[in-house]
């Protein structure tokens, strides 16, 4: 599967859905790209995009004129559910937001309390400041916060700042509890991110996660804290709940609540996926699929007749089942490896394109499933190359150069500099 960018254009007049529409036909058009070709789209949830009257699939579905599989990016609903979850630990966000400013925004401030750190010999030389947009900011900022707890509030109590939250035992234990909830979350969302991820194995991501969750609830709930060091640490040496166990337990049975709501809520998304979720395994096990199980109402334009047939002959076909055997372990390999320059998804479409035309309507369907994304992860990367290229400094570069800059940007291509030094004449 190639993710590849189509061509890179500026909406001329608003962002509504009509205008994205407009848009993308034109390009569409000019690159003779047949609209009716497309099988699912994937967007960020935004109105301009899914909107029931006027948002673009909408259009788009009208113009292609059958059903097209929408899927709300993955990545943004784990990012919604982190935050919809801990709520609760706004006003904790606010606070180490406001004193992480007051600290770093300031030039000597800052100076003062690298000073400092690097006197005490602390862990980090510094702190990180929140940024909204990042998916990880909040784990990163928290994680480093508490890490330099001690010398934050020996820091204020120098400069003469009123910080009543930093002796707090309650607000410290909220604080503990929101690190370690918001860096499981940092880990659910560095697993789903990347390049070429299927949407199937970005949704067991998701429900590896849930189960994990269930795990945290248990855990808080039995007071062992294994998953939650931070939270552990501070009860541990806090004298306020040491002389009163009956804190202890409020605290567990509090904390244990929002895991559970927090699982209830990544139950209730994902709807597209979970109704498509046996259906998807299609696409590296043809062998075990089950017909009356695939889900294919919105793939009207396959012929079911033919898929059922095949199905049923490529089942009997002990020579194409084991292409698919051979599949699972080469991406059992990929899996395994840290760093691999293989893409797993160019090995499932190797397998699919290996298969004869006597198999025309599963292989139609096995590619469809290969070009679903189950997350705007892509689109995210090019976005913040871009604002790296049209900066503030450069925003007079026009849409074609701007494109031909992106593409140098997140092109895998690496140029053979050993041949072209060996033949040069100079």
């Amino acid at each position: 599967m190639r993710e590849e960018l189509v061509k890179l254009v500026s909406l001329p007049e608003g962002t509504q859905g009509i205008d994205i529409y407009n848009v993308v036909m034109e390009v569409f058009l000019s690159q003779d790209i047949r609209p009716e070709k497309v099988v699912s789209i994937t967007s960020d949830g935004a109105p301009s995009m899914v909107g029931a009257t006027s948002g673009f699939i909408q259009s788009f579905v009208k113009e292609t004129k059958h059903e097209v599989i929408q899927f709300h990016c993955i990545l943004h609903q784990a990012a919604f559910c982190a935050r919809e979850s801990s709520k609760k630990f706004d006003n904790v966000l606010k606070d180490v937001t406001k004193m992480v400013n007051y600290i770093m925004a300031h030039a000597l401030n800052f100076q003062k309390f690298q000073a400092l750190v690097e006197e005490v010999q602390a862990q980090y030389n510094c702190l990180l400041m929140y940024n909204n947009v990042r998916w990880l900011s909040r784990g990163r900022v928290l994680e480093r916060f508490v890490a330099c707890l001690d010398e934050i509030r020996l820091f204020m109590n120098e400069k003469g700042q009123e910080y009543p939250q930093l002796t707090d035992m309650v607000w410290l234990a909220n604080l503990r509890f929101f690190t370690d909830f918001t860096l499981h979350f940092n880990v659910l969302n560095k697993q789903l991110q990347g390049v070429g991820k299927t949407a199937e194995r970005m949704f067991c991501d998701i429900k590896t996660f849930e189960e994990k969750l269930q795990v945290f609830e248990k855990d808080l709930e039995s007071g062992q804290l294994k998953y939650f060091p931070n939270l552990k640490m501070h009860l541990e040496n806090s004298t306020t709940f040491a002389d009163n166990p009956t804190s202890h337990q409020e605290i567990y049975k509090e904390f244990s609540s929002i895991v559970a709501a927090a699982k209830m809520n990544l139950s209730n998304r994902f709807l597209q996926f979970r109704k498509l979720e046996t259906t998807l395994c299609f696409l590296t096990s043809p062998d075990k699929a089950e017909f009356e199980e695939l889900d294919l109402s919105c793939l009207d334009w396959l012929d079911l007749g033919n898929l059922e047939m095949e199905l049923i002959e490529f089942q009997e076909s002990s020579l194409w089942k084991n292409k698919f055997y051979d599949l699972r372990e080469t991406l059992e390999k990929i899996e395994r490896m840290t760093k691999s320059t293989v893409s797993s998804e160019n090995e499932i479409l190797k397998v699919w394109n290996s298969l004869p035309t006597t198999f025309k309507s599963m292989k139609a369907l096995g590619i469809a499933f290969l070009t679903l994304f189950g997350s705007t992860y892509t689109c995210e990367q090019l976005f913040s190359a871009l604002n790296y290229i049209k900066s503030d400094t450069q925003n007079r570069l026009t849409d074609d150069l701007s494109a031909a800059c992106v593409g140098l940007k997140l092109t895998k291509y690496e140029p053979r500099l050993d041949t072209l030094s060996a033949c040069s004449h100079i």
